[in-house]
């Protein structure tokens, strides 16, 4: 009789664990620049680099590793397909520990038929073709402060999916991503 409690405390109490809380993550700062590149006939800004940055740590004993990500842009001139997201941890490990680690990345927006945009940065465009680059950076300082209605007008209010794994299940974190 004791065996058969045992098994129904294991079975409900243990087997019946949240999943809300395996992963911690949070968004931080990112000092990378802004990358633009041109489009190859060099007649507008073809793509937009906006840098970000998470901290994602377990919060269990489990074997949890960082997957991919899924990028959601709100703005309906980039989206769907526009927005490209990618992450990658600071020593190339995906495994979470119990402290928070570091992954960089950005966001990959593809702006070439956008004219309000391509508009408010028309400086850079005029610059690259001045210069003869198919790149050019600018700081994140320098583009949140300038261009806060691109920002706020197509970028705030994004989400993003982080699919994590731990070998058995995949653990989906849904966020909104912050641009300010």
């Amino acid at each position: 009789m004791k065996s058969i409690i045992f098994i129904f405390f294991i079975v409900f109490v243990v087997g019946c664990n949240s999943h809300e809380y395996i992963v911690s993550v949070r968004q931080v700062q990112n000092d990378s620049p802004v990358i633009l590149r041109i489009r190859k006939d060099r007649t507008a800004i073809h793509s937009l680099l906006y840098p970000i940055a998470f901290e994602f740590k377990k919060n269990g004993n489990r074997e949890i590793y960082y997957f991919e990500s899924s990028y959601f842009a709100k703005h309906d001139e980039l989206c769907p397909g526009t927005g490209e997201c990618w992450l990658k941890s600071e020593n190339q490990n995906d495994n979470l520990a119990y402290s928070y680690k570091k992954f960089y990345g950005g966001v990959l927006f593809t702006i070439e038929n956008n004219d309000t945009i391509q508009t408010h940065l028309y400086k850079y465009y005029k610059k690259m073709i001045k210069e003869n680059k198919d790149t050019i950076h600018v700081s994140l300082k320098e583009f949140n402060n300038h261009f806060k209605y691109i920002i706020d007008n197509f970028f705030e209010g994004d989400s993003i999916y982080l699919h994590f794994h731990d070998h058995k299940r995949w653990i989906d974190v849904p966020l909104r991503v912050s641009f300010n």
